[in-house]
């Protein structure tokens, strides 16, 4: 969607609904405030709109409400894609965004699909806690972190730690310091034995002694 606005990425997706996943997927393109102007049926800038792409009001008013639908409202978008913005949109952006939202999603609106009342239920819910979440500077600082903690947690975890390697500590994976001494309470660590290994390590066997060999072992200590 590079080089384009929110409306015209919103036309393109009504003419290739299969394009929506890719869509959902890159960054939101500049313009989402005047799309949501658009979907709202504001004169002056579906006029603008009009004037610009030649379309009528109805297909312009229809692209952005399903622009809206399927890339602001999706269940995947974060707080601020939900209300068309990004990490580094001001509070006032933010705070028109959800107003914008609450209009189009009025009852009285006809934008909507007919026969949509559960949809609106779900978005409308979905535009409050998106707001809820960023509507100050200390709900928006906690959201922040709680959701560089989800993505901390949602990241591969690393493998296990090299026998030998240091660790962040200081200390080598095998319970020695970087100095090559034991730390104190660590866990002694045995080489392993392969199985072939094991194989060729046999156990002597211990041989009974009979009375006569032992009587001759007495006399040999002897001096």
């Amino acid at each position: 969607m590079a080089g384009r606005d929110a409306l015209s990425a919103a036309l393109s997706l009504m003419k290739d609904p299969a394009s929506v996943r890719s869509v959902r997927r890159g960054a939101l393109p500049p313009g989402v405030a005047s799309l949501l102007a658009v979907a709202v049926g504001e004169e002056a800038e579906v006029a603008k709109a009009r004037g610009r792409t030649g379309y009528t009001d109805d297909v312009l008013e229809e692209a952005a409400a399903f622009f809206i639908e399927q890339i602001l409202l999706d269940r995947r978008s974060d707080s601020y894609r939900v209300l068309g913005g990004t990490t580094g949109s001001s509070h006032a952006e933010l705070r028109h965004n959800m107003a914008m939202l609450m209009r189009w999603l009025h009852p009285d609106r006809h934008a909507l699909r007919s026969g949509a009342d559960q949809d609106r239920e779900i978005f409308t819910a979905r535009v409050s806690r998106a707001w809820e979440n960023l509507k100050s500077d200390e709900r928006r600082a906690a959201y922040e972190r709680e959701r560089m903690r989800g993505q901390a947690e949602a990241a591969p975890r690393r493998g296990p730690p090299v026998a030998g390697a240091k660790a962040a500590n200081g200390k080598a994976a095998n319970g020695k310091a970087a100095n090559g001494k034991a730390q104190p309470g660590a866990m002694r660590r045995w080489p392993t034995l392969s199985a072939a290994t094991f194989g060729a390590v046999r156990p002597r066997r211990m041989q009974p002694r009979s009375l006569w060999n032992r009587i001759l072992g007495l006399f040999r200590r002897r001096p």
